[in-house]
């Protein structure tokens, strides 16, 4: 009786919040109410936790029609601006991300139809892409349109990964407890939550291995605009220093390597940016990626060097990634008899006795078995489209913003890479992301001395001395 009660508390949770977050819209800014409903809603409220036929964490109406904590910020953020930034809509322009978003759309739709599983599930599956991601990047389009909006986006999220470092902290010391304390139910197979004698923390995300890569993107965020002296006092008391040192330190402590892994890359291609000066390092993740991914689908990329690797620092981990890569292959081997438009829920390919392959962790194979070559292109155009208009119009940029263009452009490449393992997209890096297209569409060149338009003093936000070419 307990733990129905606690998992009530979780859809109470979701309501509460709307009902909180659209409060803030008439107390607060609009742009601090909209930064403020996804990051503290979506590093808050509980997870949901999808069974055979059960959801608990969400408010289930239909199977693609549920309010899970993404969808609860979705609402209470359309409805604050429709309430009480209605003039907002204005600044909305179509850019061809939207092409590239009904493309995919219209895939899960035609998807369906060809593997005969009828229009009603194409219906479904493309109501509940809808509700998940349109809101986030319709709105992001809104509010941030210049880079003072998007560097305050960036604080907000770094704001949100510090308090996350002392849940991690926490979560490391005690256990993975906070999610379950509050709501009553653990939001994963705890066993996978501990190594080398200590517990992975995950605090309300879906995974540690999304809590981890929240935390090493954050780290990297902030040590870059640290670097280029755009990072000021967190809260207007916590040095950047000190900002930093916290994030490092609560990233060390989530135990994972998906954290690790894009800290480390981020940094060395950011250094390769300084040294080489060249807008063309911003497409080194994603061609890294492609090359992956194609190589693995032609069979001309042997793993054998990667599972070397990880042997000899991890055995344990070195299984593990023989498995998913032993599935991967599995899976692609499928899925290439339906490569245009995927196999939709008939996706995962059987064994010889007849059971599922169940290991579909990477985000690249869970698009490509369902969803095809379109699904997959269109969902790497939405996500690469920050990066193609950052290159396009890097000259015109000042130093100001291409440092805050280079960090997002290279955060979304780590998360392309992360994809080729992990399938956890950050609502963050997707807000990002769309926040940099309006500002580049928005954006008018100014001379590199003059100083930037900012909602917060001039001072706060000073000019880089050197322009990348």
């Amino acid at each position: 009786m307990l733990r129905q009660e606690k998992i009530l508390v979780a859809q109470v949770a979701l309501i509460l919040w709307i009902f909180i977050a659209i409060a803030m819209f008439a107390v607060l800014s609009p742009l601090r109410a909209f930064l403020l409903t996804y990051v503290i809603g979506y590093l808050l409220l509980p997870v949901e936790v999808v069974g055979d036929n059960t959801f608990v964490g969400s408010i289930y109406l239909t199977q693609s029609l549920r309010i899970d904590k993404l969808t609860a910020c979705n609402l209470a953020a359309l409805l604050g601006t429709l309430i009480f930034a209605p003039h907002l809509i204005q600044r909305y322009r179509l850019h061809w991300v939207d092409a590239a978003y009904f493309i995919a759309t219209a895939g899960l739709f035609l998807t369906s139809l060809v593997n005969g599983l009828g229009a009603k599930d194409g219906l479904s599956q493309g109501v509940e892409m809808l509700r998940q991601f349109l809101p986030l990047m319709l709105l992001s389009r809104l509010y941030l349109t210049t880079a003072s909006s998007l560097y305050e986006a960036m604080r907000a999220i770094i704001g949100g990964a510090f308090v996350y470092a002392f849940v991690a902290v926490a979560e490391w010391r005690l256990s993975p407890f906070l999610h379950n304390l509050l709501y009553g139910y653990f939001q994963h197979s705890f066993d996978q939550f501990m190594r080398y004698s200590h517990f992975r923390p995950v605090g309300f995300l879906r995974h540690a291995l999304e809590m981890s890569f929240f935390l090493g993107t954050a780290s990297a965020m902030a040590g870059w605009l640290w670097y280029r002296k755009l990072l000021t006092p967190l809260w207007g008391t916590i040095p950047p220093w000190g900002v930093l040192l916290t994030l490092v330190c609560g990233l060390a402590l989530t135990m994972t390597y998906s954290g690790y892994a894009a800290f480390l890359l981020l940094v060395s291609v950011l250094c390769l940016l300084v040294l080489m000066r060249s807008r063309w390092v911003l497409l080194l993740l994603p061609v890294m990626a492609v090359f992956w991914m194609t190589g693995r689908y032609t069979n001309q990329i042997d793993a054998s060097l990667l599972l070397n690797t990880t042997n000899y620092f991890d055995a344990d981990r070195s299984e593990s990634l023989q498995y998913r890569l032993e599935a991967e292959r599995a899976n692609i081997d499928d899925a290439s008899h339906h490569l245009l438009l995927g196999k939709g829920a008939n996706g995962i390919a059987r064994e010889d006795g007849g059971g599922f392959v169940r290991a579909v962790d990477a985000w690249w194979l869970i698009e490509i078995t369902f969803y095809g070559l379109v699904g997959i292109v269109g969902w790497y155009m939405i996500w690469g489209s920050g990066i193609v208009d950052s290159i396009r119009r890097w000259h015109q940029l000042t130093p100001d913003l291409q440092t805050l263009a280079a960090i997002i452009a290279l955060m979304v490449g780590a998360q392309f890479i992360d994809f080729l393992f992990n399938s956890f997209p950050s609502p963050f890096l997707l807000m990002l992301d769309m926040g940099l297209l309006s500002t580049l569409r928005f954006y008018k060149p100014m001379p590199a001395a003059s100083p930037m338009p900012a909602t917060w003093p001039v001072d706060e936000l000073q000019m880089v001395p050197e322009v990348m070419p």
